[in-house]
């Protein structure tokens, strides 16, 4: 594993050393860098996708800083003054206060290498770092899987990106390849190949939102020019899934046509219920996972990887591993996960950044930066891609909105509009709130549309036949629950343990359909020793883009000893 990691890394090396970009994203040799700082640049950009850890070297572009126009410096001392704020108002503000102070310092020096960058032609490098994920990806999920036609059948592995973080990696590659005006054609076909390959071999949906939003902001920037690629693109892809129809790979370009949201509603209910205990700070920067009742389980004594730990060389999950598993856990919604970590008061910081940023985007006319801007806004519905620190997918978004900040400034003043700051400011303000309201309603949309559709379901019943209230630590009990539900319907049945001094605890979790109302015998979780409240809740198993709502409650208080 090691020896396949350090040589992954020369081969991105060796490419970025041999290949570059000017503004336009034309590949030339390196006697064209004006410097070395350049070509340190271009393999820094390269080696985000396969090394992670080199992101936080942005950090340096902080003593640039001040050659942000004054206007954007103001906004960016308030959204930092608002993250410290907020933090301070978190059960643990001595934790909260340092961690909120340099994630809002990671994400304004990546904004500020981006300006300096200037140009989106200097992304490109990210296309090679993204196909040699696509080649490891696809070496990984094959020696795991086998060499033959069932390896299509399951998703992609890899050492250390996940199914959907492969497949926006996917979705990125396209995009930067479908955006190289210019570029040489076997490059933008080399690329785009493998990135469309992660993408349909991911089976993720998340990533195709990403993908429409990312494609029609190309389209609306840059008809005339794009349209090729883009057709060319929905073309490619249409066709291998059609291919695929009737192998062992359509079980997963099946999944693209699936809406079952694998348990998002029952963590955007989690993210929800722990912003109204702590409406205006949140519970903290990566402190959200504890409460995530579905994902964090308070007696796992191991964490998972994303592989079988003896391909890492492990025996089992490091103890200082396990410690902090719940800080890489998140609501899989922007607006969510960041009203449960930073409150309003963080979240608004936030939003007003972000609105901020895309008008910049828009204006600066730039179809990649406009691409990578609204395909992460799009699929923060039902992820976190804009949340650092990232496996690069983050990275490249906050990036590209400094690009982004940069053109639509030099476009400004070479066109004459809004030279002075303060025009500059003024033309920003009707704008920015405006497009951070609209993120703020798509993201929240799970808590407003099943209000508006359409429809009529008939209220499940929820019966206990026995219910314990005295218990012994760690002893799991046998329950008798019947439900009766309506015909033609699924619905959940979850139960949580919430201690007095600690985080909610999953017990139970069962699907009901209507095939199934007679009495059942359930099992609930074995606990520590503690006083309880247990309540049991039904919900709609597939609610749609909709948050998880109560529609039948039994509670009971346990005592634990």
């Amino acid at each position: 594993m090691y020896k396949v990691f350090f040589l992954t890394v020369t081969v991105v090396s060796r490419l970025s050393e041999h290949l570059g970009a000017d503004r336009y994203g034309t590949f030339y040799s390196p006697g064209t860098f004006d410097s070395m700082r350049r070509r340190l640049q271009y393999l820094w950009l390269a080696l985000i996708p396969v090394v992670p850890l080199v992101a936080p070297l942005a950090f340096g572009a902080l003593a640039s800083l001040r050659r942000l126009p004054r206007p954007w410096l103001a906004l960016i001392s308030v959204f930092v003054f608002l993250q410290v704020i907020a933090a301070t108002l978190t059960p643990d503000p001595l934790v909260s206060v340092p961690l909120a102070f340099l994630r809002a310092a990671y994400t304004v020096a990546l904004i500020t290498a981006g300006f300096v960058l200037g140009s989106a032609g200097a992304l490109r490098p990210a296309l090679i770092g993204y196909g040699v994920v696509a080649v490891t990806a696809f070496i990984t999920t094959l020696s795991i899987y086998g060499y033959g036609p069932q390896a299509l059948g399951e998703r992609l592995a890899h050492p250390y990106y996940t199914s959907v973080s492969l497949g926006l990696a996917g979705t990125l590659g396209l995009l930067l390849a479908i955006t190289w005006k210019g570029g040489p054609l076997a490059w933008r076909v080399l690329g785009g190949g493998l990135s469309l390959g992660l993408f349909l071999w991911s089976g993720s949906r998340g990533p195709l939102i990403a993908l429409t939003a990312g494609l029609l902001a190309v389209l609306a920037t840059s008809f005339r020019i794009q349209w090729k690629a883009t057709l060319l693109t929905v073309g490619a892809a249409a066709a291998l899934v059609f291919a695929l129809q009737g192998t062992q790979g359509s079980a997963i370009t099946g999944r693209f046509m699936e809406n079952a949201l694998n348990g998002r509603d029952a963590f955007w209910t989690d993210a929800l219920d722990t912003a109204r205990a702590h409406p205006w700070g949140g519970v903290g920067p990566y402190q959200l996972g504890p409460h995530l009742s579905t994902q964090y389980h308070q007696g796992d004594t191991n964490c998972s990887f994303w592989l079988k730990e003896e391909v890492y060389g492990l025996k089992s999950c490091p103890a200082i591993v396990n410690r902090f598993r719940g800080a890489w856990l998140i609501a899989h919604n922007t607006a969510f996960h960041l009203l449960g970590e930073s409150g309003v008061i963080g979240l608004s910081g936030w939003l007003a950044l972000m609105g901020a940023l895309a008008l910049a985007a828009w204006r600066s006319g730039d179809p990649l930066v406009n691409a990578l801007t609204w395909a992460a806004a799009g699929m923060g519905l039902v992820d976190n891609p804009t949340l650092l620190p990232n496996l690069g997918h983050a990275e490249l978004y906050w990036l590209a909105s400094g690009i982004g900040v940069s053109l639509a400034h030099d476009r400004a003043v070479i066109t004459g509009e809004g030279v002075p700051p303060s025009l500059r400011l003024q033309s920003f303000v009707p704008f920015a709130p405006l497009l951070a309201c609209i993120l703020l309603g798509y993201f929240a949309s799970p808590t407003w549309w099943e209000r508006i559709r359409p429809g009529h379901m008939p209220l499940p019943v929820l019966e206990a036949l026995t219910l314990p209230t005295h218990l012994r630590a760690g002893e799991s009990v046998t329950v008798f629950m019947r439900v009766k539900v309506a015909i033609g319907h699924s619905y959940r049945l979850t139960g949580l343990a919430c201690g007095v001094e600690q985080n909610c605890e999953l017990v139970l979790q069962k699907t009901f359909s209507d095939q199934t109302q007679e009495w059942t015998t359930l099992n609930l979780k074995g606990l520590p020793a503690g006083r309880y409240k247990l309540t049991l809740k039904l919900s709609v198993a597939s609610p749609g883009i909709s948050i998880q709502r109560s529609l039948a409650e039994i509670q009971r208080v346990i005592r634990v000893e």
